[in-house]
């Protein structure tokens, strides 16, 4: 079918939702044959010439990757300061596509990549709860209490967490490993509840996001989601297809 909004075909040419697309044809900024845009507008992608800003626009293919990213590099696509970036790991032909969320600079594992933004903003919105999964080392040894009070939530900027699953895998006499589910993405979450017990973390890999996990990828491999991953990661978010 070539009809469609023309806030969904702007939203298939790059990196931009679908509200967003929406401001965009609100500012002014947008044309359907040289004529200005509304909100609401109907396009047949095979014979209408759509532009933003006077430049003329095309769908992309939609991509969905899964990146195992190394330790020590930001989840950028650019650093002024030059330090490594997980743009350095992306090959060619997967030009447009962004990070879906982050990991900060000393975490390694999991991290989504795409050119859909109307995925990418589901995953971030706190509606869809998707669970993400880490595996946490902390020191010292965690007891019984702490781990309770990281489950049950504690403040943080004065705004308590979410409920957290955390399980104990082994301890050591230098600490303690825990798999922590979380279903929010604050910045530093995990460090800051763990800060907030008495606890310090040693390191953080993330091995799922939903139902896309890292498997055997190797640190700063890449890959395409299967389909069975994307059609699900679709249905957690509830993303109906309009037309």
């Amino acid at each position: 079918m070539s009809k469609i909004r023309i806030n969904k075909f702007i939203a298939s040419t790059g990196a931009i939702s679908r509200r967003k697309a929406d401001e965009l044809v609100q500012s002014g900024r947008v044309a359907v044959n040289s004529e200005p845009a509304h909100i609401g507008d109907i396009i047949d992608t095979q014979t209408d010439e759509v532009s933003i800003d006077g430049k003329i626009v095309s769908r992309q293919e939609i991509l969905y990757l899964a990146l195992n990213k190394p330790r020590f590099m930001l989840t950028s696509m650019y650093d002024p300061l030059g330090r490594p970036c997980i743009k350095d790991l992306i090959p060619s032909q997967y030009t447009g596509v962004f990070p879906v969320g982050r990991l900060d600079f000393d975490a390694e594992g999991l991290l989504l990549l795409t050119n859909d933004g109307d995925l990418a903003q589901g995953i971030h919105h706190p509606s869809h709860s998707i669970s993400k999964v880490y595996i946490v080392q902390v020191k010292p040894c965690a007891n019984p209490e702490q781990i309770r009070e990281m489950c049950l939530g504690v403040y943080l900027d004065g705004t308590k967490t979410r409920p957290a699953q955390i399980e104990q895998l082994r301890a050591t006499s230098r600490g303690t490993t825990l798999r922590i589910v979380l279903k929010q993405g604050l910045k530093n979450q995990i460090k800051r509840m763990a800060l907030a017990v008495g606890l310090e973390v040693i390191s953080i890999r993330r091995i799922s996001v939903g139902p896309v996990e890292i498997d055997a990828l190797a640190p700063g491999d890449i890959r395409n989601l299967t389909p069975v991953e994307i059609s699900n990661l679709h249905k957690m978010l509830k993303i109906h297809k309009k037309p």
